[in-house]
């Protein structure tokens, strides 16, 4: 199921920018604003060089600028941005939070420490 793509109802300044930018590079990806999965997909493209998620790679031009600014936010805001099953909006997580969930969540090949 594709999600609506809302602002996170909590989010401002960083945050919402932070949203934003990841669901252009899930738009990139998938043709939609917010694929499943898309805190996965956004964050493995930040982490494993030249990895692909759906039509993009980090490495690809058009998604390579919002990676920068998403890397950029998220080391200065320390947040991520999640859509958990069955919630109707995206929400905030604090980066540590983040980086738990993932590595408990992630292919052993791709965890990250």
């Amino acid at each position: 199921m594709v999600k609506s793509a809302h602002r996170p109802p909590q989010c401002d300044g960083a945050a919402v920018v932070l949203f934003e930018a990841m669901s252009g590079i899930s738009e990139a990806a998938y043709g939609v604003r917010w694929a499943p999965g898309t805190e996965y997909g956004v964050w493995t493209l930040l982490s494993v060089p030249r990895v692909r998620w759906g039509r993009v790679r980090a490495d690809h031009a058009d998604v390579a600028p919002a990676l920068t600014l998403i890397r950029a936010l998220v080391l200065q805001a320390g947040q991520w941005i999640v859509w958990p099953t069955g919630e109707r909006a995206p929400m905030v997580m604090s980066l540590n939070n983040w980086r738990a969930r993932y590595a408990s969540a992630a292919p052993a090949g791709r965890r990250l420490a």
